[in-house]
């Protein structure tokens, strides 16, 4: 009985401790620029066409463009990723950013409301529940809690 009982205290704590991380940078997902959010119809048919065609049944789908290409965030698979896309729909990046879930709806909504100029990097869920994004702004870390439902917790940089 008390093997199993550390064996689960061991366990929960692994688990607790894990963090979503994305893949090797891409350059797609190191933004060195402010970003502007676009609809989807502001997006080349070929992009989108590209984009569809290589993640079907992606959700919470948020548009960017920078100054040389277009970048996409969004759910799919029940994780949270990053692409980029030349003008003509060739992809040339894809990271995950958050590989133990798809960062709920409300949360990006808040995100992109307090911070509607910047990209998140990397998504982290915490073992309270809370969600943190990491992102960079004029080359400082910055990092910003939200509650499950959405709610701004707190931010903190370098």
């Amino acid at each position: 009985m008390k093997m199993k009982l550390l064996l689960s205290a061991a366990v929960f704590s692994l688990l607790a401790f894990t963090s979503c991380q994305k893949d090797a940078p891409t350059p797609a997902a190191a933004p060195a620029e402010a970003i502007t959010v676009i609809p989807q119809s502001a997006v080349p048919a070929a992009v989108v066409a590209s984009f569809t065609s290589s993640f079907a049944g992606a959700t919470e789908v948020e548009w960017h463009k920078s100054s040389n290409q277009f970048e996409v965030e969004f759910n799919h698979q029940s994780q949270r990723h990053h692409a980029g896309f030349d003008d003509s729909g060739h992809q040339n990046s894809h990271s995950v950013s958050c590989t133990s879930g798809a960062v709920p709806a409300v949360v990006l909504a808040a995100f992109r409301t307090k911070y509607p100029n910047d990209n998140v990097y990397e998504w982290s869920l915490r073992s309270d529940g809370n969600w943190q994004a990491h992102f960079n702004r004029n080359g400082i870390k910055w990092e910003a809690q939200f509650s499950a439902s959405g709610t701004f917790i707190k931010e903190e940089h370098d």
